[in-house]
């Protein structure tokens, strides 16, 4: 689990799996980690991840009614705290260069970056990588 004070920015895949009963095992360790990271008010989440969310359970796994999955994002909205604009972009593009990632991952990455973010949650990089300050942390690997 995170520190109490250190600014953790979670992937849309966490979000998805926290919700996603085809998965339980990756479902109870992210509700967990959600529900501690907002015990602890250190949750960062950007429009980006909550747009790419409400996309996933509603379209492509279709875990949700509209509707409902209206409700859970609303839910989450409080913490979309990230910074955007330009800024992001000009920073996306240094991740981008030094990791050579999606492009789409790279804009997460700003954020979290741009947000002052020490962990960076996500099934889909490099466990273990830093960025500056960042680390990228997969809630699902095995101590």
């Amino acid at each position: 689990m995170p520190s109490e004070k250190t600014n953790c920015f979670v992937d849309t895949d966490v979000l998805v799996y926290a919700i996603d009963p085809e998965e339980p095992e990756k479902r109870a360790i992210a509700a967990d980690l959600l529900r501690a990271i907002i015990r602890n008010r250190t949750l960062v989440l950007s429009a980006q991840s909550l747009n790419e969310c409400y996309r996933v359970i509603t379209t492509r796994r279709q875990l949700m009614p509209n509707e409902e999955a209206r409700g859970f994002i609303a839910s989450l909205s409080p913490f979309c705290t990230a910074p955007e604009g330009f800024a992001v972009t000009r920073r996306a593009w240094d991740v981008q260069d030094a990791t050579g990632y999606a492009w789409w991952d790279c804009l997460l990455l700003a954020s979290a970056l741009r947000a002052d973010c020490g962990l960076f949650m996500s099934e889909d990089l490099q466990h273990g990588r830093h960025l500056d300050d960042l680390t990228i942390m997969n809630p699902f690997v095995q101590a």
